[in-house]
């Protein structure tokens, strides 16, 4: 008698188990199906200016870009199936090191050294359409519009001693001792593909995605009046060149990773 009540307990718990495991393998099928709203990104490459721009100021410098953005999603009517589209509206901010140098300040006590720089910083509003190929492979276009505000500067770069927690240290430190900044209005068209690389799937109800997202960005700039470091001089004199109605086209080749969640 008892082993029979024995057997009719663990036959039980086995068929609980096995209900258990098979609801968990229908929720997370579901969850990988997902919508999938929220998106951010983290991408380093190369800004690249094109024509007058390259003309002027050079190939370019390391690009690093951040943003984000609300998917629409799906957008087609068959909702679960390997091939869906989704509408994605979100902005992006980066920096570009377009041209940096270092010269020693020989005429001077105070700074160490002079650096210049010509850079730009790109701030965008972008719509995406954004395929969906069978949950694994997101290829994208998109157009985009905002800004590229251009920065020439000369800092002056020196050490300084600080007691910190009772020890003295040394501490590097900048003063800006030249700057010309300009707006460039600018729109842009893009190309891209998100690949994903890992799934996380938290029971009951979350589901999010690691991508390595790989793009391009076209920005075509307007002409403007702007302003290039070429050198200091020993004396910490900046020496610049100037530029009238000039064009200022870019190129953004970036690679990174991407989460939607």
């Amino acid at each position: 008698m008892v082993h029979a009540c024995f057997v009719i307990v663990l036959s039980a718990f086995f068929c609980l188990q096995m209900n258990a495991q098979n609801n968990d393998a229908e929720n997370i099928k579901e969850l990988k199906l997902k919508p999938r709203n929220g998106l951010f990104y983290m991408s380093m490459g190369s800004g690249n200016p094109q024509g007058d721009f390259q003309s002027n100021i050079g190939t370019g410098g390391f690009a690093f870009l951040m943003g984000g953005g609300y998917s629409f999603e799906p957008i087609l009517p068959a909702r679960y199936t390997g091939f869906n589209a989704s509408l994605v509206l979100g902005m992006d901010l980066g920096y570009v090191t377009l041209d940096r140098n270092r010269r020693p300040a020989s005429y001077t006590k105070f700074y160490d050294d002079y650096i210049y720089t010509n850079s730009v910083v790109p701030i965008d509003l972008f719509a995406r359409l954004q395929l969906n190929l069978a949950q694994w492979v997101f290829p994208y276009a998109e157009i985009a519009g905002g800004m590229n505000i251009f920065s020439a500067t000369t800092d002056g770069e020196y050490r300084e001693r600080v007691v910190r927690d009772g020890r003295e240290e040394w501490e590097t430190r900048t003063d800006e001792i030249y700057s010309s900044r300009n707006v460039f209005w600018k729109y842009g068209i893009g190309t891209g593909v998100m690949i994903k690389l890992v799934e996380n799937i938290t029971l009951p109800n979350k589901a999010s995605s690691i991508l390595l997202d790989i793009k391009a960005r076209y920005n075509y700039g307007t002409r403007s009046n702007y302003q290039k470091v070429i050198d200091v001089d020993q004396f910490g004199t900046t020496k610049i060149e100037e530029y009238a109605n000039a064009g200022t086209d870019i190129l953004f080749v970036q690679a990174g990773i991407a989460f939607r969640f």
